[in-house]
């Protein structure tokens, strides 16, 4: 569909609409059950959800008089999101409740994959007979985050393509009340696309403002910075309403930066004064010490000048504040070097990093991270010198897990031959998890290992740590050459004088070892959270077309996990189905005796408080069960008991979160037990904490605290409470002593 077309359809669409009036407020009809709107209807409802069961979800219950139950009615279908629902979402867009629509918007947008143009035209059409705007019934239990201008337009930006792109556009220009929500549509069809046609762009930059102090103005800039780069035409535009945006202190002022850290080699200055001003947050300066790494050469020179600027003397009192959010600022910075060698006007401060040292005796938490600045920095002056002596000395603890990790990154910046091919192979047996994981991992970059790569992947695919199985089985599912040897009859031929010459292409087929080692992971019991292991395992055996698959791959179809269903589809089309379908396994009939017993609230209604002391320092999360009451039960009931106490904060990318909650440490385990996701179209502000996952319905006990505003993380994952205190101080590594639950 061309450009004008998609607008031309646009226009017919919105007078057709006019003309038709199709959208009536949602009424109960006259014998509705006196019960709908009782705590009765709400437990049913939520019991629908939790099952996924769209049947359950009566139209008595969508046309109830009872705002609360239609609500609880529509967000119900929302998380569902299967086909069954699609109608009755279709028709929750039509109610006079703003919520309501926001959740029937909310359901489209979530699965729209393959239905985008017939999911565009119905929530357009919401939105050309709901005008400027629509109320919220008096419930008591309204959301004002769930607005119905920014629901639509998101799932439209979801939905992509070129009508969706038409309406965004024309919203854009409007100036109207779709008009900001609509520039985080075109940032999340730009996230799909990875660019902005040039239409899109012009109009978000024409509806920038002169004020860079609005909130319209920031919103705008969004787009710019979920693209891979800015056209140079419009490069200069952008950069100039990011400086005037960056002017003005807001949660959105990293919507700027982003921007710029896409617009070319102009923007390096600006992302330079950031990194060294303390007029800008600790994320905000991150975010823009990532942003330098995009830059090229510009941004490896704004980042030596920064570094230059920030490393600390041996003042015991500046080394001390590595303790605090500075740290992550200024590793952020060193590691942008990483990958190329470090310019040469960065050589002196890099290695007054790398032999960085606290006097006296520091605390364990001061000490690591002057560990992992030193390793960072020691990295970038190897330039792939492994054996360097500066790398050699970073880490004082023999085997350590920082060093070694530096190591393995100037290790396989070269091919793997020789001693680093010995080194690579004493590393993917290291002890500590995310070293081996990353080790087998460069076998997809290094095909000269051949062989050691295969045993390592045999070794690694029979080992008991679910993360280095699923790491081994996605590298096979992505490289299932690097498993493959001479076929027998060949090598039986290669060694008889009396066979033909061996052919161009001889056969091939998988190690012995690795189908082994494979076969075994696939039939193992793995607990139900392992998700990640558990279809990592069916995605190799399906690639590698092991004897098993399809049997293991026919199973998984009849699994009651969504994630591992969709991958069981995905396996058995792999090995020759034509149109697989793995639809939910039916539950038995529920008695009405029994769902009168239903809980509608697994546990308390009021906010729960929960402090954790950690290396940095007392954080605490305030857990919110009004949107996800399961999902803040379970949370609650771990750190009750003892669950987090003693855990690594095993993730941390500076300016975006800080994710715990894994007993493993690298970021594969969970309690034992899955969470449904009752994920929501409301936004991840900073510092809000949302239940991590790895597709849908697969979180456990790993939670994320985000660090500035990320607009893409919006609707896809459980948010579930509020951070309160310094959580940007956390570095990987750092340890959970205590928690404590206040009641």
């Amino acid at each position: 569909m061309t450009w004008k077309e998609a607008q031309q359809l646009l226009g017919a669409l919105t007078a057709a609409l006019a003309l038709l009036d199709c959208h009536e407020p949602v009424s109960a009809p006259p014998d509705a059950s006196p019960d709908s709107g009782a705590p009765r209807a709400l437990a049913i409802l939520s019991q629908a959800e939790n099952e996924r069961s769209a049947s359950d979800v009566a139209d008595v219950f969508r046309t109830s008089h009872d705002v609360v139950v239609r609500r609880a009615a529509a967000r119900a279908l929302a998380r569902i999101g299967d086909p069954e629902s699609e109608d009755a979402l279709l028709r929750s867009l039509n109610d006079e409740d703003g919520e309501t629509v926001s959740w029937g918007a909310y359901g489209l947008g979530f699965t729209c994959k393959g239905r985008d143009e017939v999911r565009v035209r119905a929530l357009s059409a919401r939105a050309a007979s709901m005008g400027a705007g629509l109320a919220q019934e008096d419930a008591g239990a309204a959301l004002d985050e769930i607005e119905p201008h920014t629901a639509i337009a998101r799932a439209i930006g979801r939905c992509g393509g070129a009508l969706a792109e038409a309406v965004l556009v024309a919203w854009v220009r409007s100036r109207g009340p779709f008009s900001n929500p609509a520039a985080y549509g075109l940032g999340d069809l730009a996230r799909g696309r990875g660019a902005l046609s040039d239409e899109a762009a012009n109009a978000l930059l024409d509806a920038g403002g002169s004020s860079a102090a609005d909130t319209l103005s920031l919103a705008n800039l969004y787009p710019f910075g979920r693209v891979e780069r800015v056209s140079e035409a419009l490069a200069p535009q952008v950069i100039d309403l990011a400086r005037r945006a960056l002017a003005h202190p807001s949660d959105l002022r990293a919507f700027a930066i982003r921007a710029l850290s896409r617009s070319g080699r102009d923007a390096a200055p600006d992302l330079t004064r950031i990194v060294v001003s303390k007029d800008f947050t600790a994320s905000e300066r991150a975010e823009a010490s990532r942003g330098l790494s995009l830059l090229g050469e510009p941004g490896r020179a704004g980042s030596s000048e920064a570094i230059a600027r920030l490393t600390p003397d041996k003042d015991p009192f500046a080394i001390t504040a590595l303790g605090g959010d500075e740290f992550n600022v200024l590793l952020a910075l060193v590691e942008s070097l990483a990958g190329e060698a470090a310019p040469k006007q960065a050589s002196s401060a890099l290695y007054a990093l790398a032999t960085l040292s606290a006097p006296g005796t520091v605390p364990p938490a001061l000490a690591r991270r002057i560990t992992a600045l030193r390793c960072a920095a020691a990295g970038a002056l190897a330039n792939g010198a492994y054996d360097a002596e500066v790398l050699k000395k970073c880490d004082a603890e023999e085997g350590g897990e920082i060093g070694q990790r530096a190591r393995l990154a100037a290790l396989v910046r070269k091919p793997l031959v020789g001693e680093r091919r010995t080194a690579w192979k004493t590393l993917v047996k290291s002890p500590h998890l995310r070293i081996r994981e990353a080790a087998i991992e460069a076998i997809g970059r290094h095909p000269e290992l051949t062989d050691a790569a295969r045993v390592a992947l045999a070794e690694a695919l029979a080992s008991d740590a679910p993360g280095v199985v699923a790491t081994a089985a996605n590298l096979v599912q992505a490289h299932p050459d690097r498993t493959m040897v001479l076929a027998e009859r060949e090598r039986r031929s290669a060694m008889d004088p009396s066979a033909p010459a061996p052919t161009a292409s001889p056969s091939r087929e998988i190690d012995h070892a690795v189908a082994i080692a494979l076969e075994a992971a696939l039939a193992r019991s793995w607990p139900e959270d392992l998700v990640e292991t558990r279809v990592g395992v069916l995605d190799a055996a399906a690639a590698i077309r092991l004897p098993s698959a399809h049997d293991r791959a026919t199973k998984a179809c009849n699994d009651p996990n969504v994630t591992v269903r969709e991958h069981a589809t995905k396996a058995l089309r792999t090995l020759g189905e034509s149109s697989p379908t793995c639809a939910a396994p039916k539950r038995a009939p529920r008695e009405d005796s029994e769902a009168g017993a239903i809980d509608s609230m697994p546990a308390s209604s009021r906010p729960v408080k929960v402090t954790f002391e950690t290396d940095a320092g007392e954080l605490t999360i305030v857990f919110d069960p009004q949107l996800a009451p399961r999902a803040v039960a379970k949370i609650v009931g771990l750190a009750r008991s003892g669950f987090y106490q003693g855990m690594v904060v095993h993730r941390v990318v500076p300016g975006f979160v800080a994710q715990f909650g894994d007993p493993e440490g690298d970021g594969y385990g969970g309690s034992g037990a899955l969470l449904r996701c009752e994920t929501s179209p409301v936004p991840f502000a900073p510092l809000d904490v949302g239940v991590a996952l790895a597709g849908r319905d697969t979180g456990s006990s790993q939670l994320f605290v985000t660090l500035a505003r990320h607009p893409h993380l919006d609707g896809d994952y459980a948010r579930i409470g509020h951070g309160e205190g310094n959580w940007a101080a956390l570095a990987e590594g750092d340890k959970i002593r205590d928690v404590k639950v206040e009641d």
